[in-house]
């Protein structure tokens, strides 16, 4: 019940996740710990990120990450974030 499947759009994650795969994402997951790929409300929308905690941070920061170097990684709040989920799983179709 707390599973999604969701396609991904776009390239901001490239090479890892490319347009038109397929994740899983684990709703039970919210906290960036440890760092890895999130599903997140980005205020304009679902997004798929790679997020970590900045530590020393108070309040608790976050830092959200593209693995395409053409997107710059930027800082929010965590309190700010609406973190859906960890992705799990992706499929790519052939």
């Amino acid at each position: 019940a707390q599973l999604r499947l969701l396609h991904v759009e776009g390239d901001s994650m490239e090479p890892t996740l490319m347009s038109g795969d397929m994740v899983l994402v684990d709703m039970t997951r919210q906290i960036p710990n440890p760092p890895g790929i999130f599903v997140l409300n980005d205020g304009m929308g679902l997004v798929a990120k790679r997020i970590e905690a900045v530590p020393n941070t108070d309040p608790q920061r976050i830092r959200i990450l593209s693995d395409n170097p053409h997107y710059s990684p930027y800082e929010q709040l965590l309190d700010m974030v609406n973190i859906v989920g960890r992705v799990r799983w992706f499929a790519r179709e052939l």
